[in-house]
């Protein structure tokens, strides 16, 4: 097993993305000096797969090619064009041509869409040495004085199609592909034209040795491998596939040549077609997936694309038939040669089949029927009319034949996150937006946001009313709205266009020409021949963003400007906010799905931090080496990471606005805010940067030599200024109101509210609204100089109205749940936890921020910490926090520890974990404690989701891996009695389990629960009976599960309301 992980790389391991940009191959652009005093440049760091994901199998792919003769010939006739689709071959002093004729002019066109080969379109002078200007004009067509190569043949078609789709990573990643032919015999050139015209072609005589692709053997009329299975993500991959469609031949560039038999039924699988067993190349399908390394888990899909331009020639001596032989294929994993994996069998090898045949014309009806019977056969093992095969006479048709085969092969690996519930208001309809995406080696992640509708009743609809990365697809990259921050001077507001590329490019660190291709690029234009359209995928990865929806207020804030507030914006459209990984926030409209506008921040635009999708930078002393990297590739970055919150808010001018803060997380230690009180005119406010790592985010900078900055980003009326103050203690005392120089990956979501301060003996308290959060993750960085804070924001200009922090905090990276007064968003309490066991409360009952402190309230033992959501809620007037220890993806997990599931009644006096009662995950573990209670979680078990407080109970889920790479593992979803830890699941079970599944986020409303789902098409999931939806069993659809809360939950009273503290980013936000 370790040899087959190091050499085939089926199984996509954690941070193999990083790992596999060492061996990628640049194209040096240019060297940019750093100057003195410059901001050094913001990291752009590299994103490994989710864990689980990278636990998905990869499948087998294997395209068997018709080689024979008649691939020359037109394709719709047995007229030949005596052409192959391959320059001139080029051996000695001698020339061997096989341009072959042009017969039909339609397709004449060199700037029509796919009529020619990148390669092959305009014939070299040189190569036409030595044929006549007769033969010239009379077999050649021509684009004002130049010759065009003929593109007519049947071959030439398949070579242009299978580049263009081997080109497209949307169509090939993640699979492992092979390559088979027909058995070509040696000594047997292809076929020759009439005398006459022989100069055109081969100069030897019918039967002399030719210096191509050729392979020698006693015995052929069989397959030959060609490319064995290779993962398309392995850098060079692709290429060692396409050199056979390039249409150039060299000794270490081989072409595939059309010449001899089909013999289709024996390349399938033959009668005794492996004569030679030193050599396994050359054999049949079978043969071919039985090979050492071949096939590498049980869940592993094996697929086998057949194209044929004629019927079977060679059936003497094997009289197999070809649907006897796809037969016998997929009937082969029931013999014990087949592979097994962990007891159990692998996949069968499913046939899908391509004609280049009109199935319309007179006399192919056989034909026609018999590829029909292989692929209705191949699919199952069964003639049952489940498929058919697929025609094609024209390049349309062949590649739209090649791009539905290979989406049917790619079924929709995706991620979930948690979902956004939008409930029913007033009889209006509801929504459920569902954010989830596809991880991808070397480019970039897909990301899609699907609505679901919710009728009056809470019903949802089956199928997604729309999907924003669909109808992003649908819009030119011309006609986006993206705009950014100028703070070069003149207007702040600048549109990412093109147009602006001059006074982009020192932003982006660029030259003007190259921010315009990188301009058009990060819009959707496809500038590096990733794609085979015009456009590549827009919608980048949303992936620890969160979801948030604003359309008019509806908050019960008692203020009088704030309900004249809500009447102004009565009518105010609704949009969903959501930030992704290609540099962007997203404003969508709720009702359609479509973008409105995209904002860049300045600190994501900014020195290198977004160009880093397509570039890389080394440096070397004061030297900055820039490459751009090639063609398809690009680097998966987290850009716009973080999560979200947004409020309305009362600033300075005695008006309230709807504020968006929006973090960097992973990017980096940073955030902004935007006011989008008014959707269709947006209003950047401020934003923030600690520049304290290296250019790839693993590394501190060094402050010996004033590397170390807070980048501030300010509006004043129309124009931003940015202002870079170094780490010195003169640029930056310690009650500096931008002393940020703690703030690290921005991971500890802001809560929003506000305080009364003091404004002098006799005055009124001044109201300030402000955010509140830690100062986030060191990501394992060594970093022994961080100190622990939490920071409290003005939330108008992003400056600091005090920081609080003490020795024994360790880092901050929970979100801030707040404790606010009544209906208001009065901020008396708030409550975070270290990466020690530690929770503080903060006390910001006073009017002076001199005296707001800090205390620890909580112990928790031998354990991480927490780092998810600290959910609050008050019940029966007590003050409870609910707690969940440890870190799904690697912020502060330590296999060594034990995590918790923690209740605690603060207002009891607790203090330690020693207070509360143990209980276990045993059905009749309840306890009797009013202090609360702790379970202990097993080790190989990981919390995925916060603890969300719902009606009397806690909502979370948690994940078991798997050494299966078969196995995404399985997921607990645990309810439990928040006071006595009883299970609510049927029979007093506190969880219920699915395998092949991992959850990601809950959502709960009105009786339901919305989660988000990561589930693989290969894992075999079932649906336990206790998860219901109305009367029916609960499903998985596009990254959802939804189901209803247990009977126990929604029938659960208590003598006193309850109320819940949550940061709004978490729940729906209801402005």
């Amino acid at each position: 097993m370790k040899k087959f992980l190091s050499n085939i790389n089926v199984i996509k391991r954690v941070f193999v993305a990083a790992v596999v940009l060492a061996f990628i191959a640049f194209v040096p652009l240019e060297v940019l000096p750093q100057a003195a005093g410059e901001a050094p440049v913001l990291p752009s760091c590299n994103k490994p797969l989710p864990e689980g994901y990278a636990q998905s199998v990869q499948p087998n792919v294997l395209l068997l090619l018709d080689t024979s003769g008649s691939m020359m010939y037109l394709s719709g006739s047995e007229t030949s064009t005596y052409g192959d689709g391959s320059k001139p071959y080029k051996y000695g002093n001698k020339i061997y041509r096989y341009f072959g004729r042009d017969w039909e002019s339609s397709n004449n066109n060199p700037d029509g869409p796919y009529n020619y080969h990148p390669n092959l379109v305009y014939i070299d002078d040189a190569d036409l040495t030595g044929i006549s200007q007769r033969y010239r004009d009379r077999y050649f067509a021509k684009s004002g004085s130049r010759y065009l190569y003929p593109n007519d043949s049947r071959m030439y078609k398949l070579k242009l199609v299978l580049w263009e789709i081997l080109n497209d990573p949307g169509l090939v990643s993640g699979l492992r592909m092979g390559l088979a032919t027909y058995y070509q015999q040696e000594n047997d050139p292809p076929e020759v034209p009439s005398i006459g015209v022989y100069y055109q072609w081969p100069p030897e005589t019918y039967g002399s040795a030719q210096a191509l692709s050729w392979e020698g053997s006693s015995s052929w009329n069989r397959a030959l491998l060609r490319r064995f299975f290779k993962s398309t993500d392995e850098p060079g991959s692709i290429e060692e596939i396409t050199k056979w469609v390039d249409g150039i031949e060299a000794s270490d560039n081989p072409e595939l040549r059309a010449h001899g038999a089909t013999p289709l039924a024996a390349s399938i699988y033959g009668a005794d077609a492996h004569p030679d067993k030193k050599n396994p190349y050359r054999g049949d399908v079978r043969d071919f997936f039985l090979m050492d390394e071949a096939i590498n888990a049980w869940c592993q899909q094996n697929w086998l694309i057949v194209l044929t331009d004629g019927a079977d020639t060679q059936t003497w001596p094997y009289n197999t038939s070809p649907v006897t032989a796809v037969k016998n294929l997929y009937d082969e994993h029931a013999k014990t040669s087949w592979p097994s994996f962990y007891g159990k069998k692998a996949q069968p090898v499913r046939t899908m089949v391509i004609g280049l045949i009109n199935p319309n014309a007179s006399g192919v009806s056989t034909l026609k029927n018999t590829l029909n019977r292989m692929a209705d056969m191949g699919d199952d093992g069964q003639e049952n009319g489940s498929s058919h095969a697929y025609f094609a006479t024209d390049v349309d048709e062949l590649m739209q034949a090649f791009k539905d085969i290979f989406k049917q092969i790619q079924s929709f690996n995706s991620t979930g996150n948690a979902p956004l519930v939008s409930p029913p208001i007033g009889g209006q309809e509801g929504g459920v937006y569902v954010p989830n995406f596809v991880p991808r080696i070397e480019r970039q992640w897909y990301g899609h946001l699907y609505k679901y509708t919710l009728d009056a009743n809470g019903v949802m609809s089956e199928s997604p009313e729309w999907d924003a990365a669909s109808k992003l697809e649908d819009i030119s990259y011309s006609a986006r709205n993206v705009f950014t921050v100028n703070w070069k001077g003149g207007s702040w507001k600048m549109d990412f266009k093109e147009d602006n590329a001059s006074t982009l490019a020192p932003m982006l660190g660029l030259t003007e020409d190259q921010a315009s291709k990188f301009i058009r690029w990060a819009l959707g234009s496809d500038e590096w021949d990733e794609a085979a359209e015009p456009e590549r995928y827009k919608l980048g990865d949303i992936y620890h963003s969160g979801l948030v929806e604003i359309g008019p207020p509806r908050g019960s804030n008692p203020h009088k400007d704030y309900r004249t507030f809500k009447e102004n914006n009565a009518n105010r459209e609704k949009l969903v906010y959501v930030q992704a990984n290609d540099g962007m926030l997203h404003a969508f409209e709720a009702e359609t799905g479509e973008e409105k506008w995209a904002f860049i921040p300045p600190n994501v635009l900014a020195e290198g931090r977004m160009t880093g999708m397509k570039q890389d930078l080394a440096k070397s002393g004061n030297t900055i080496t820039v490459t751009w990297l090639d063609k398809a590739k690009s680097n998966p970055r987290y850009l716009l990471d973080g999560t979200m919150t947004a409020e309305d808010v009362l600033l300075s001018d005695g008006k309230y606005h709807t504020v968006l803060l929006g973090l960097l997380g992973y990017a980096g230690p940073g955030f902004y805010a935007l006011d989008v009180t008014n959707p269709d005119e947006p209003q950047f406010m401020w934003a923030v940067e600690n520049v304290i790592y290296n250019r790839t985010g693993d590394e501190l900078l060094s402050n010996k030599n004033k590397e170390m900055y807070v980048s501030y980003w300010a509006r004043s009326g129309d124009t931003v200024t940015r202002t870079d103050k170094s780490h010195d203690k003169k640029e930056i005392p310690r009650d500096s109101d931008l002393n940020y120089k703690e703030l690290r990956l921005t991971q500890s979501t802001p809560g929003i509210g506000y305080v009364s301060l003091y404004q002098g003996q006799n005055q009124p308290l001044k109201t300030q609204w402000v955010a509140i959060m830690g100062n986030g993750s060191q990501m394992g960085i060594n970093d022994a100089s961080s100190v622990a804070s939490v920071y409290v924001i003005n939330i108008e200009n992003g400056k600091l109205l005090k920081v609080l922090g003490g020795s024994s905090m360790k880092q901050i990276v929970t979100p801030a749940a707040i404790l606010c007064t009544g209906s208001t968003r009065l901020v008396k309490y708030f409550y975070v936890g270290d990466d020690n066991g530690k929770i503080y409360e903060g006390d910001l009952t006073n009017s002076q921020p001199s005296e707001w402190k800090m205390r620890d309230v909580f112990s928790i033992k031998s354990s991480v910490g927490p780092s998810y959501i600290l959910d609050c809620a008050y019940i029966d007037r007590n003050k409870w926090l609910f707690i969940n220890t440890g870190d799904y993806e690697t912020l502060m997990k330590d296999k060594n520890k034990t995590d918790y599931m923690i209740a605690v009644n603060i207002s009891s006096g607790v203090n330690s974990m020693n207070d509360l009662a143990q209980l276990t995950s045993a059905a009749g573990s309840v306890s009797t404690n009013v202090k609360g209670w702790y379970m202990e979680i097993p080790k190989d078990e990981y919390a995925t989701t916060p603890p969300v407080y719902y009606n009397g109970h806690i909502f979370f889920s948690t994940y078991i891996k798997s050494e299966d790479p078969c196995s995404v593992g399985k997921s607990r979803i645990y309810v439990l009695n928040a006071t006595t830890g009883k299970g609510a699941w049927t029979g007093g079970a506190k969880y219920v389990e699915m395998e092949g599944v991992k959850v990601s986020g809950i959502v709960i409303s009105e009786g339901r629960v919305y989660a988000g789902v990561t589930k693989y098409p290969q894992a075999q999931t079932t649906i336990p009976d206790d998860l219901k939806l109305g009367e029916a069993a609960a499903v998985i659809q596009n990254g959802l599960l939804a189901f209803d809360v247990p009977p126990e939950v929604a029938n659960w009273d208590s003598a006193y309301p309850s109320g819940v503290m949550v940061p709004s980013y978490w729940r729906r936000w209801i402005p």
